[in-house]
């Protein structure tokens, strides 16, 4: 009996009662009641895959004993086959109001009656896999959007991290990306100088967030902290405060979304580092070339100054050596090389300034 399906006949007939149990009892487990009382209070010892229910059971109404099957919301209700003589469309339509799956009218012949019992069974069998299939897939369609949706909110917090200037701004970033996810978190960010920690909800990490962050920085890349966990990379570590646990289907869509976010805030923070490097190097270089341009530029007078200083005295002396007017000429174009070698020289330093200048401007693009 234990691999039948399970069938209650109700009919206060005992004589329609024993046909029906006669009928069904080779191929189904069947019980009787004969009367609305008795067929709830069987319905509330077995579980029924159906039963034939006569609509004038004489003390409940077929129709109020089909109601309270059907209105039980601990278990699945059992299907319900109406018997009546009354072939009325109200009254077959009041049944199905009632809960009715068939209906089968007086008289009848047994093979009517197994012919509907099967029928109805293999319905119920077929809808039950299709919910099913139904039920998974759209668990599925469910799972596959979450997925789509986290991968893509990450895609768009690694472009929005590209954009931030400042520890701060990569920190919120992030958080801001957590919060969406419904995680909370803290960021443990480390160069060669020093250490910056930020803390989702108070903003400045507790000294014992900073001092696991100090013990745990990257000696493994993924390590759990009893209900929590630690992502590091070489230059950062994010402590998730309230991750999913492993065993739930969440779980694998967390550790490839933190293992993102943890590659994205690693490349951001480098790149914001060797940003600064150039800022300072930009900066320095402008200060040298500013020194340079100064310099360049008291040695050009100071030369200068020497130049018309020599020249006036040569010249003020060619009438005491009693030069001939050939060795004028000569010390003339010697001097007039001279100046214009030093206008080369003077040409030299400012093509290297402007060099120089022309790097510090493509440093300034740049960083802009």
């Amino acid at each position: 009996m234990a691999d039948k399906k399970k069938i209650l006949v109700a009919d206060d007939d005992q004589g329609i009662n024993l046909l029906l149990v006669n009928s069904l009892s080779q191929k189904f487990d069947v019980h009787s009641a004969f009367s609305g009382a008795g067929a709830l209070s069987e319905c509330a010892i077995h579980k029924f895959d159906l039963v034939l229910l006569d609509v004038n059971l004489g003390d409940i109404n077929g129709k109020e004993v089909c109601k309270t099957l059907k209105n039980n919301e601990a278990e699945k209700p059992p299907l319900v086959i109406f018997i009546s003589g009354d072939q009325d469309q109200e009254n077959i339509i009041s049944c199905f109001e009632n809960g009715a799956d068939d209906f089968i009218a007086k008289p009848f012949s047994p093979l009517q009656v197994l012919t509907k019992v099967e029928a109805l069974l293999k319905y119920d069998v077929m809808i039950e896999s299709l919910q099913s299939q139904s039920q998974e897939l759209t668990s599925l369609v469910t799972t596959t959007m979450s997925q789509a949706s986290s991968y893509g909110s990450s895609l768009q917090m690694v472009k929005q991290l590209n954009h931030a200037n400042s520890e701060n701004e990569i920190a919120q970033t992030v958080f801001s990306f957590l919060a969406s996810q419904g995680l909370h978190a803290a960021i443990y960010l480390v160069n060669d100088k020093n250490t910056s920690c930020f803390d989702q909800t108070s903003t400045v990490c507790s000294p014992i967030v900073k001092e696991v962050f100090e013990l745990t920085h990257n000696k493994q890349r993924i390590k759990n902290l009893g209900n929590r966990l630690m992502v590091s990379d070489t230059h950062c570590s994010i402590l998730v405060l309230d991750p999913p646990k492993s065993d739930e289907e969440a779980y694998g869509i967390f550790i490839d979304i933190i293992t993102v976010v943890i590659e994205a805030v690693e490349a951001r923070f480098i790149g914001f580092l060797r940003e600064q490097e150039l800022k300072s190097l930009n900066k320095e270089l402008s200060l040298v070339i500013s020194q340079i341009n100064t310099d360049v530029e008291q040695v050009r007078q100071d030369k200068q100054q020497l130049m018309d200083d020599i020249i006036m005295q040569i010249g003020l002396s060619f009438h005491k050596l009693d030069l001939t007017i050939e060795q004028e000429e000569y010390f003339t174009k010697l001097m007039e090389q001279t100046l214009l070698s030093h206008d080369e020289n003077n040409n030299v330093l400012m093509t290297l300034q402007g060099r120089l200048q022309t790097l510090v401007n493509e440093m300034k693009t740049l960083l802009s």
